[in-house]
C-alpha cells in the first residue's frame, strides 16, 4: 500500500473517531493500522496529542471555531496536522495530499480553505519551531 493510500486510511480513520463516538478497535481499517506502521504512527499521535493538534488547528483559522468547520474538513485538518508533527514526508506533499483529500471528500471549494490553514501553519511554525512561546 502506497503512502497515498496510507493517508486516505488514516483520515477515514481519525474520522471515525470524531467525538470518540467508536472506539479504534471497531473502526473500519483496524486490520490497516495494526499491520502498516506509518498509520499506526500518525493515529497514535493523533490521539496522543488530539488537544494539541485541534489547538493548532484552532490557532489557524479565521472566522471559523473547530466545531464549525464541515466533519470532513476538520478531520482533513487533523490528518494532515498529525502527519506534519509526527511523519516524515516533506511539507508541500502533505498539503496536495490534503488539498487531494479534500477534493475527493469535501464540499465544493473546501480545498482551498485546506490549502490556507496548512499553509498558515507551516509558516507560523517554521517561523517559530514547534512547543517554543
Amino acid at each position: 500500500m502506497n503512502r497515498h493510500e496510507q493517508r486516505k486510511k488514516i483520515f477515514q480513520i481519525i474520522f471515525q473517531k470524531d467525538h470518540d463516538l467508536v472506539d479504534l478497535e471497531n473502526t473500519a481499517f483496524y486490520d490497516l493500522y495494526k499491520t502498516h506502521e506509518y498509520i499506526k504512527r500518525i493515529i497514535d499521535f493523533y490521539l496522543a496529542n488530539k488537544t494539541r493538534v485541534d489547538a493548532d488547528i484552532s490557532a489557524h483559522l479565521n472566522k471559523y471555531t473547530l466545531e464549525r468547520i464541515p466533519k470532513v474538513e476538520r478531520n482533513i485538518l487533523r490528518t494532515s496536522i498529525s502527519e506534519l508533527l509526527e511523519g516524515d514526508s516533506p511539507e508541500k506533499v502533505v498539503i496536495n495530499e490534503a488539498v487531494l483529500l479534500a477534493k475527493s471528500y469535501g464540499e465544493k471549494d473546501s480545498y482551498r480553505f485546506i490549502n490556507g490553514v496548512l499553509k498558515n501553519f507551516i509558516r507560523e511554525t517554521d517561523e517559530n519551531p514547534y512547543g517554543e512561546q
